[in-house]
């Protein structure tokens, strides 16, 4: 019997002693300073719209001198998510003590440029963000009668708002160009007039190549693929004034 209490004794002694050794570890680990700031970019290329060392002194700043228990994780938080080149982030100290920033920054894929010069950029996902003028991707540009918001943070476009409804269409043109690989290396530039009708620029053609709104857009740069290879290095082509795909499979061609 003094045996068994013996070994309880010594087991309630044991727990005790590692309650005390956690408490003691834990809050030496909370007064602990942090002792780094590591960020880690997740972005299609080596360089992009977040720069580290802007960032590291923005945390900086926001954490000031405090230590891994005081330091205010959720106005870092909330900073990182405020960012319009941030798609997400997630931030926390590992038992190092290192605070440890992980982003994804946004991959913009088509720049649009209104008749005042303004522009935004466009992810796969239809995210407008703002420009930067520390990074200048290269993508492809639309430009002429767009509306854009005036507006430096980030946002889904909406197909219900009339505003953001050209920049759907310029999206789904661009997912169209993509989609053809013959067309995507050749097609320059977007222009969009008042009327809500697109063109093209096609590299080493002077005509003008009229697209018309973005039904059966597949089917239209299809039909410009077939006969620009047709009429290619023909004089033919050099006379051409427009390249019309608006009319259902035809090339409608008008001469200077």
């Amino acid at each position: 019997m003094v045996k068994k209490i013996l070994c309880i004794v010594a087991w309630v002694i044991s727990a005790a002693a590692l309650v005390a050794l956690f408490v003691f570890a834990r809050e030496n680990y909370l007064t602990s300073p942090i002792k780094a700031i590591k960020v880690n970019i997740e972005r299609e290329g080596d360089n992009g719209f977040i720069k580290e060392q802007l960032l590291l002194d923005d945390i900086n700043n926001l954490r000031g001198q405090a230590n891994i228990g005081t330091i205010n994780m959720v106005s870092i938080q909330r900073h990182l998510e405020s960012n319009p080149w941030i798609e997400s982030s997630t931030s926390y100290v590992d038992l190092d003590g290192t605070l440890c920033i992980n982003l994804k920054e946004y991959n913009p894929v088509l720049r649009i440029f209104d008749k005042n010069g303004r522009s935004v950029y466009l992810t796969e996902d239809g995210i407008s963000i703002p420009t930067n003028r520390l990074y200048t991707p290269y993508v492809l540009v639309a430009n002429g009668s767009f509306a854009l918001r005036n507006d430096s943070t980030s946002y889904p476009l909406n197909d219900t708002i009339t505003e953001d409804q050209a920049l759907f269409e310029a999206l789904h043109l661009y997912k169209a160009i993509r989609s053809n690989a013959f067309m995507q290396s050749c097609i320059g530039q977007v222009y969009r007039n008042g009327k809500g009708s697109f063109d093209i620029v096609v590299k080493d053609i002077d005509a003008q190549v009229i697209v018309g709104d973005t039904c059966q857009i597949s089917d239209k740069l299809r039909r410009a693929e077939i006969f620009i290879k047709q009429k290619a290095g023909s004089a033919e082509l050099k006379t051409m004034k427009n390249i019309n795909l608006k009319y259902k499979n035809q090339v409608v061609c008008t001469k200077r």
